[in-house]
């Protein structure tokens, strides 16, 4: 019968034996770290938001007493000079009678002075009167639908009745009966005078007649004054008319070249624009142009978080517009993480990094996302963040 063999376990075994436990549980804590985080890498992404914002411009809003009617000058979207006529306004209590007996005393008097000069060939006068009849034409052909500007082409007739009626008063020696109706054209011209004011531009810029009732609170000036709750409100098309009552506005005087978009996103929404960065945009309505724009600090307020992107290009078909509908996208560098690797409190970004075993919260900005990652940077310089250091995730 055989003898059985005693297995005796000496001490190096067991310290084998100790060693292989700790480097199993070191590897199943590692493969369980690694399930909860990684290392950062860098990437691109494209950025692209779909956005429902406000344009904001830098324009003053010209205001006059009531009036009873207003003649315009100037044509929506007039490019304006200091001193340019903008409108020629009828106080309150005027009466189109006035006017008409203007025009008869100075039809008598264009009248007695064309008899005067009976039977006298005057090329000066006659080279004047064809160009009035051309543009009185002009006009008609206008008013059955044909092309060109009316307001235009109905100053330059108004410019070439006053050169006619300055030409005929030094070249027409007058007689008692004309030098009587000069004294009652006087007269009433003194009694429309009292009741009309010449409107004209204080300076360059681009005029427009359109109104919505936010000027005043949505205007370069008041940028600092921006919420949630004002942009809600005019996207709502909630009019605020305390700027002034419509009867008293007049016209826009636009700055052409500075205006801005502000637009929402969730509080705890991580995308938005970053202060700095430069933007396409591409507006609705408006095909056949991008725009740049650079991004202002957002502000983040309970409700919502407030975006503002300032443009220096000409406004062209947007000096009317108060709510667009808009693409706004970037091409962007940064470091990569998985979109679940980031969190937000109290409306900021921030990942959590591990270093030397410890972990700390670091703050970012969002540059991109998609479904699945992120494309981040540091948002303080002074804590900077790089490709291959090891993330967890929160």
């Amino acid at each position: 019968m055989a003898r059985r063999r005693r297995v005796r376990f000496t001490g190096k075994f067991y310290m084998l034996l100790a060693l292989m436990l700790v480097a199993v549980t070191v590897a199943v804590v590692l493969l369980l770290s690694d399930s909860g985080g990684g290392t950062l890498e860098t990437g691109t992404m494209r950025m692209e938001l779909a956005v429902k914002g406000i344009v904001i411009r830098d324009e003053m809003s010209v205001t006059v007493d009531k009036y009873d009617k207003v003649m315009f000058q100037a044509a929506e979207g007039a490019e304006s000079y200091e001193g340019m006529p903008i409108a020629r306004v009828f106080k309150w209590g005027y009466s189109d009678d006035m006017m008409q007996s203007l025009i008869t005393v100075e039809t008598q008097i264009y009248e007695a002075q064309t008899a005067l000069l009976s039977g006298v060939e005057n090329a000066n006068l006659a080279n004047i009167e064809l160009q009035i009849a051309q543009k009185r034409l002009a006009i008609r052909t206008r008013l059955l639908g044909g092309e060109g500007d009316l307001l235009a082409l109905e100053n330059e007739l108004a410019l070439l009745l006053a050169q006619r009626k300055e030409y005929l008063r030094n070249t027409v020696q007058p007689t008692e009966a004309l030098s009587a109706l000069y004294a009652a054209e006087q007269t009433k011209q003194e009694q429309l005078a009292s009741y009309v004011t010449e409107v004209t531009a204080s300076g360059a810029g681009v005029v427009s007649f359109y109104f919505d009732g936010y000027e005043q609170a949505l205007n370069y000036d008041k940028l600092g004054m921006l919420n949630p709750e004002l942009i809600s409100n005019a996207l709502k098309n909630t009019a605020n008319m305390a700027g002034g009552s419509a009867e008293n506005l007049l016209y826009r005087l636009v700055n052409p070249n500075r205006w801005h978009v502000a637009f929402l996103t969730g509080k705890n929404e991580p995308l938005r624009t970053l202060a700095g960065a430069q933007y396409t945009v591409q507006f609705e309505g408006v095909p056949d142009k991008l725009f740049t724009a650079a991004a202002l600090e957002a502000a983040v307020y309970d409700g919502g978080v407030v975006n503002l992107l300032e443009f220096t290009e000409p406004i062209g078909a947007l000096l009317n517009a108060r709510t667009v509908n808009a693409t706004v996208s970037m091409e962007a560098s940064g470091l990569l993480v998985p979109l679940d690797a980031v969190a937000m409190h109290d409306g900021a970004a921030y990942i959590m990094l591990r270093t030397g075993g410890e972990e700390h919260e670091v703050a970012v900005n969002i540059l991109a996302k998609d479904e699945e990652n992120a494309l981040i940077q540091t948002k303080d310089a002074a804590n900077p963040i790089a490709a291959g250091q090891r993330y967890v995730k929160p």
